[in-house]
């Protein structure tokens, strides 16, 4: 399952992305992402720097702000990236909570809460898959 297709859209073209994190990712959205990650709504709500409360209190059509719905559209972009790798959403899953020498032995998954570690993780999901070793 792609990414775009995780958040409920069909996404053709990158400007396609940015209208929508500028308009809102709904909470509905989130919760779909958060439950194909396998993550707590905890979790997740920490990794886009919002409260679990703020989180909590959305009613599901109500939308997020523009750069936590940017970041969230980047995490899923990431998942994705694992899932196509390791052909398998479970063994992502597990790959985001594994210690990774490669990145100096954080889990995939605490990386994800900056633009800095969404690209360290992106840069060695992309090495993994052309074959490269990290």
């Amino acid at each position: 399952m792609g990414f775009a297709q995780l958040l409920g859209k069909d996404y053709q073209e990158p400007l396609d992305l940015i209208h929508e994190a500028r308009e809102g990712i709904s909470k509905s959205a989130f919760n779909q992402l958060q439950m194909q990650m396998g993550l707590s709504q905890k979790e997740l709500a920490e990794m886009l720097h919002l409260s679990p409360r703020t989180v909590q209190r959305l009613r599901d059509e109500e939308k997020l702000p523009a750069a936590a719905s940017g970041h969230l559209l980047e995490i899923a972009r990431v998942f994705k990236m694992a899932a196509e790798v390791f052909e398998d959403d479970e063994v992502a899953r597990r790959w985001l909570r594994t210690s990774i020498t490669a990145l100096n032995q954080e889990t995939p998954l605490r990386l994800l809460d900056t633009p800095a570690g969404i690209r360290w993780v992106s840069t060695l999901l992309g090495r993994m898959a052309y074959g490269v070793y990290s």
